[in-house]
């Protein structure tokens, strides 16, 4: 069981560090060429967009919500000792 969690937070965790990437390259594949011509930024969205380190918002977002999950599967409590507290 343990196993299970901590490979469960490390696949989010490395979700949270690739997420501003998969979705920069979804983006790209999903664009028009005219829409890719006319975008100016890294992920698509074009200058007009609030960025910080050339990712906008939905980059950032789901990367702290990959990285939320994996801190609360890091910090739950195990099975065997939530059990044992009840009995």
């Amino acid at each position: 069981m343990m196993q299970k969690r901590i490979l469960t937070g490390a696949t989010l965790g490395a979700l949270s560090a690739l997420w501003p990437t998969l979705l920069c390259a979804i983006t790209h594949a999903t664009m028009s060429p005219l829409e890719r011509a006319l975008s100016g930024a890294i992920c698509g969205e074009g200058p007009q967009t609030l960025e910080f380190l050339g990712h906008c918002l939905a980059c950032w977002s789901g990367a702290a919500a990959f990285a939320a999950a994996a801190l609360l599967v890091a910090l739950a409590p195990s099975r065997q000792r939530a059990l044992r507290a009840a009995t």
